[in-house]
């Protein structure tokens, strides 16, 4: 099959940027492909994506997350763009999100990662939703160019940044202008590869905090550490993939394995645990002073064992999808737990009455009916085989599903669901055709039809951005870019 292109405009010539950029151009009637320079020693120039040399999936599990990402796209570029933001309304160069907060910020980064994806990928589709593959182009740019803008490297102190959560939105909107590089003008990418490099340069030295101490002691009760941890290594995992010549590239890569290890770390991987004594790419796991995960793969957040909170192991491997773009290997540590992890939803039982953790925010609290496992399938509920069960309720609402959808991609995807009973493929099918089916309920196929579905306010744009992640893993296994590598850095 051939590459993956979007490139079917005929730019001309076009001048070398100094991003070590290239315009390369093909027979009459091709694609136009952009390449970059070779990159000489320690610079900051981003390598575009090699898009030639992609091919797109077609097997059945890509083909569901398509239509999931295809339906994100539509509400995207119809009543999200129009009306939920009224970014229609705005003339300036640049969008104003209204603020530097999570609540401006993150859903717009979101929301371009999953077109961004879409669009560069080949799966967008104009008569699905009703809007021109140009017209959706330039409000992704859009998004993209005013992200990285407003990004207080390029803006200054009154834009978004150095906040707890912007390594998060940074490596959605980073990824977005990536994808999306040769729509970029010059002065766009340089503040897109601007806003990464700051970002991912404020954990260079970052030591994160930790949900139990080694000696087993809590160090903050009911709040794991995990996801905040992992969100901070995709956007390091991001800038070494966009940058591979980089200065800090190999500084960046050894965050990768520390916090990759850190955000998945175990009970038994410090102190005096059986595995303490182990190296992973180069990183002593005896060194960490302690653990974000419960021994048996659970996590606590929010005072409760939290299933949604488990997903941080899948943001941690989220990392995996940027360093196969680049044609890069991924440390062991970037994977290391999924499949333990992961076996934890299917098989892991929990029994009604029982509390086996010692966290004093969990004191008095039990499992509730009717116990069994988190993928409940219709255990709770007999009428939806996508059921999930949450052994001790759940503040987010109980209609999430595209997480654990992700979560089953990535474990067939990148076979790492070996420990489970019963496999991510079946999994994934389940709880994409739910997704699928909440979409359809509405003509612009938004997911949520009630805020008490989903509390979280950018619900519809974490939707995207999970699908988004799902089809590069899709494309990432079906183009042999997921190889592990136990090299140290």
């Amino acid at each position: 099959m051939s590459g993956i292109s979007r490139r079917n405009i005929n730019r001309g010539a076009m001048s070398v940027i100094g991003l070590c950029l290239a315009a390369t151009m093909l027979p009459a009637g091709a694609s136009t492909v952009f390449l970059a320079s070779p990159a000489s020693a320690a610079t900051s120039g981003v390598v575009p994506i090699d898009f030639a040399s992609l091919t797109q999936p077609t097997d059945a599990i890509s083909n569901q997350v398509a239509t999931v990402l295809r339906n994100s796209n539509k509400f995207a570029v119809t009543t999200w763009w129009n009306t939920t933001k009224d970014f229609d309304a705005q003339t300036g160069t640049y969008l104003d999100f209204g603020g530097t907060g999570e609540n401006n910020i993150r859903p717009g980064a979101a929301q371009a990662f999953g077109l961004a994806t879409a669009l560069s990928m080949g799966v967008y589709s104009p008569t699905e939703t009703g809007v021109t593959k140009a017209a959706a182009e330039a409000m992704t740019v859009k998004l993209i160019s005013s992200l990285a803008y407003r990004h207080k490297v390029n803006l200054g102190s009154t834009g978004w940044g150095d906040h707890w959560q912007s390594a998060h939105w940074t490596a959605f909107a980073g990824t977005a202008g990536w994808l999306m590089w040769d729509k970029l003008s010059a002065t766009d990418r340089e503040n897109v590869r601007k806003m990464v490099e700051y970002e991912a340069n404020r954990y260079n030295t970052y030591q994160p905090g930790y949900y139990r101490n080694a000696d087993g002691t809590y160090a903050s009760p009911g709040d794991t550490k995990a996801e905040e941890v992992a969100w901070n290594n995709t956007v390091l995992a991001l800038a070494a993939s966009m940058m591979p010549d980089h200065a800090n590239k190999q500084t960046w890569m050894k965050q990768v394995v520390a916090l990759s290890l850190k955000a998945n770390s175990r009970p038994s991987d410090v102190g005096t645990g059986v595995d303490a004594w182990k190296s992973v790419n180069g990183f002593k796991l005896g060194s960490m002073t302690g653990s974000n995960v419960n021994q048996d793969g659970t996590v606590v957040n929010h005072d409760i064992v939290h299933p949604d909170y488990m997903e941080s192991f899948a943001i941690n491997l989220s990392g995996a999808l940027t360093l196969g773009l680049s044609k890069q290997d991924t440390p062991y540590a970037v994977r290391r737990s999924y499949d333990r992890m992961y076996d934890s939803f299917v098989d892991l039982n929990f029994t009604v009455g029982t509390m086996p953790y010692n966290d004093p925010k969990m004191a008095g609290k039990t499992f509730r009916a009717p116990g069994g496992k988190i993928y409940a399938n219709t255990n709770t509920n007999p009428a939806d085989n996508s059921d999930i069960y949450y052994p001790m309720g759940n503040d987010w609402g109980t209609s999430r599903r595209m997480q654990f959808a992700t979560m089953d991609v990535f474990a067939d995807s990148f076979k790492e669901d070996g420990l489970a009973s019963i496999k991510g493929a079946t999994w994934a099918a389940q709880h994409l055709n739910k997704v699928q089916k909440m979409q359809e309920r509405s003509a612009d196929r938004r997911t949520y039809t009630s805020a008490g579905e989903d509390y979280y306010p950018g619900r519809e744009e974490w939707v995207s951005h999970h699908a988004a992640w799902a089809y590069l893993a899709r494309v990432i296994s079906a183009n042999g870019r997921y190889k592990i590598t136990q090299a140290a850095y």
